[in-house]
C-alpha cells in the first residue's frame, strides 16, 4: 500500500515513542532529529502526525551567556545540567543517550513544578519551567564540550554553573552574591530575583 514515502513507522519503536514524548515537551525537530538519531525529514513528518500541525521554524535558542544573565537562569541551569551530570552516562549515545536527555528533563520539571514559592518570573511560565527543552538541549551540547562546569559555592556549598573561562577561585553562587550585596563578579546578577531564587536553590538543590 502507497504510504506517501513516508517511512513505516513500526521500524522506529523506541525512537518513535521518544519522538513522541520530546515533542509533548516542546522540542522542536532539529533537536528530536538529534536525540533519537533519525534524520529531519523524519522528525517533520512524525511531528505532523503527532501534532497535526507543521513544526515551528526558526533558530533554535542560542545564547552563551544565558547562565550569567539572571540568578533564576543559573539556578534552573544548574538544577537540570546537575541531573545531567548524574543521572547520563558520557558514554550513551543514540537512542539511549536521548532516553537519558528525557528523563532527565522530565525530572526537572517534576523539581521545580512542586516549588512552593516561585519567584515571579518563574511563576510567568507554565510549571516553572523557566528553562524550555530546546535550550536545555543547547546547554548540554556546552556542558559536554566544557564551555559550562560546575563548581562550589564556599558559602552555601551548593554546586552551580559558571563558564569555563571564569576564575574559579572564591566562587560563590549567584544567590549567595546577590544576598551580600557583592559587585565583584563581572557579569553581575539582577538584584529582584534574590529572595525566591533562595529559597528555590534550597528546595531544589538539596535533592541532588
Amino acid at each position: 500500500m502507497d504510504n506517501g514515502g513516508f517511512v513505516d513507522l513500526s521500524h522506529f519503536g523506541a525512537e518513535l515513542m521518544l519522538a513522541k514524548t520530546l515533542f509533548d515537551y516542546g522540542a522542536r525537530t532539529p533537536v528530536v532529529s538529534a536525540l533519537c538519531g533519525i534524520k529531519r525529514k523524519t522528525a517533520t513528518r512524525i511531528y505532523r502526525l503527532a501534532q497535526e500541525q507543521a513544526p515551528i521554524k526558526g533558530m533554535l535558542p542560542w545564547d552563551p551567556h544565558w547562565i550569567s544573565r539572571s540568578t533564576i537562569n543559573n539556578l534552573h541551569a544548574s538544577i537540570f545540567l546537575g541531573l545531567i551530570q548524574d543521572y547520563v552516562s558520557g558514554r550513551a549515545n543514540g537512542t539511549e543517550l536521548g532516553l537519558q536527555f528525557c528523563n532527565a528533563y522530565m525530572l526537572y520539571c517534576s523539581i521545580v513544578a512542586h516549588n512552593p514559592k516561585p519567584c515571579s518570573r518563574e511563576a510567568g511560565f507554565e510549571h516553572h519551567r523557566v528553562l524550555d527543552i530546546n535550550r536545555a538541549w543547547q546547554l548540554t551540547r556546552q556542558f559536554h564540550a566544557s564551555a559550562l562546569h560546575f563548581v562550589m559555592c564556599l558559602c552555601c556549598q551548593s554546586r552551580f554553573l559558571i563558564p569555563r573561562q571564569e576564575d574559579q577561585q572564591a566562587a560563590r553562587c549567584p544567590v549567595c552574591e546577590n544576598k551580600t550585596g557583592s559587585v565583584a563578579r563581572q557579569h553581575r546578577i539582577s538584584r529582584p530575583f534574590s529572595q525566591n531564587a533562595g529559597k528555590t536553590l534550597t528546595i531544589c538543590l538539596d535533592r541532588f
